[in-house]
């Protein structure tokens, strides 16, 4: 029996999926966890990988189109079975004709021979198991609806989420339209006049031109969605540092001129990460989510690190950050940076993020303020690192400055923290060989 091939969910907050491309084909033979088709989801364009040894029997879901999470897209034939045979094709359709007359539909009633037994009933409900996808069987749940009462126009008569919210649209009574009104013939006697000209309108003023309306990506619709929902329901707040970068400049340049003949670069934002994460150690209320009914206090240390894309932004984790050496932060942001560019990253490349870090300074970005990231209660926003002129010891001397800005959850830490956390940051980053310990 054919196995089903859903859509699956390759991200926290997928619901549903686009099928980029099918990497195999009806009639291909699949092996378990080889790359079936590439899935669009609301982050990125990932592999899904097939569950199931065996040869592909069908693909519901096309090229282009979208699914549901949970959704069937495809049914493999699992190896050591035949795959079943294809239905026969449909008889032609009859030579068009004329439409009988009454005395031919007579004649044809008269001649048909009449039923000798009644036809069997159809088996009941409890008999016959009514095929309806997942999602579409919780929405029948919700509202109280009878499947058995619902049309299915899925394969093989499967009724979907789109079916059942038909059947829950309320239809609509035909407009009547009011009969036009009578009107009276002029009297024969009457003259007829000529109709008088209409006024010329008066001109209409040039329509702007319009713009052209791109449709979103799924990365861009959901980012858009995210961080709507964000600034509507998170009471956020600010708080901003100056760091001196000046040691951590030189501690940088020193551990890379060591480790060149290893291929390895440290860039500025490995060293802010690492002091990121060191700081969440001492202050794990930054390190908390808000829900209903409490605050969730996370054990684990995992950054998020935005990385641009050419149409959106993805976030992909550094596991227990505050556990790794600078080499290894600098070694796991590469790749994720790599994969995130070329659209290869892998699910659990995005869960699991419980902090995230923004970094704008190479783009000459003084200081910016960043939207919260849902669940998480905050977001470190990082500006560029620019000579600056300070007074040290009395005396005016240049600096490599940096500022550091903190986006926080009010409902799950309040200002004295944010400050401290900050205060903390700041100590590791103009202590740098804190950050090697």
């Amino acid at each position: 029996m054919p196995a089903e091939v859903v859509m699956p969910r390759l991200s926290d907050s997928m619901e549903e999926g686009k099928v980029v491309r099918w990497l195999k084909k009806v009639g291909d033979p699949v092996q378990r966890g080889e790359p079936l088709a590439e899935i669009e989801t609301d982050k990125a364009v990932m592999e899904m990988e097939a569950y199931e040894t065996g040869t592909v029997d069908r693909i519901l879901v096309q090229e282009g189109e979208s699914a549901p999470v949970g959704e069937p897209i495809a049914y493999i034939t699992p190896a050591g079975e035949a795959a079943p045979a294809a239905a026969p094709p449909p008889p032609p359709p009859p030579p068009a004709t004329a439409p009988p007359g009454p005395t031919a539909v007579a004649e044809g009633l008269a001649e048909m021979p009449l039923p000798t037994q009644p036809a069997p009933p159809k088996p009941s409900g409890a008999e016959e198991r009514i095929k309806a996808s997942p999602i579409a069987r919780r929405l029948a749940e919700e509202h109280g609806i009878d499947l058995s009462k619902v049309r299915g126009t899925g394969p093989e008569g499967r009724i979907t989420r789109e079916d059942v919210e038909l059947y829950l649209r309320p239809t609509q009574p035909p407009v009547a339209r009011p009969a036009p009104p009578e009107v009276e013939a002029a009297p024969k006697e009457a003259p007829a006049r000529p109709p008088a000209a209409p006024p010329a309108p008066a001109p209409k003023p040039p329509a702007p031109a319009a713009g052209e309306l791109i449709p979103l990506t799924k990365m861009q619709a959901t980012v858009a969605k995210r961080m709507a929902e964000s600034k509507a329901t998170v009471p956020h707040f600010y708080a901003t540092t100056e760091v001196d970068m000046t040691e951590a400049a030189k501690l940088r340049q020193t551990l890379n001129e060591t480790l060149a003949e290893q291929g390895i670069k440290l860039s500025f934002n490995d060293l802010v990460v690492k002091a990121a994460a060191l700081a969440l150690r001492r202050f794990p209320q930054v390190n908390s989510f808000y829900r209903e009914g409490g605050i969730e206090r996370h054990q684990a240390i995992n950054v998020a690190i935005a990385v641009a894309l050419e149409d959106g932004l993805v976030t992909p984790v550094i596991h227990d950050a505050d556990r790794k050496s600078l080499v290894q932060i600098a070694a796991d942001a590469r790749g994720l940076e790599e994969r995130a560019r070329s659209g290869r990253l892998a699910a659990g490349d995005y869960e699991g993020a419980t902090f995230t870090v923004s970094n704008m300074g190479m783009f000459e970005v003084d200081e910016f303020l960043a939207i919260i990231n849902p669940p998480q209660s905050a977001i470190l926003a990082i500006g560029s690192i620019q000579p600056k002129p300070v007074v040290s010891n009395g005396q005016i001397v240049v600096s490599q400055r940096m500022r550091a800005s903190l986006s926080a959850d009010h409902r799950v830490f309040y200002g004295v923290t944010a400050a401290q956390y900050l205060q903390e940051f700041k100590r590791l980053l103009q202590n740098p060989l804190s950050l090697l310990l």
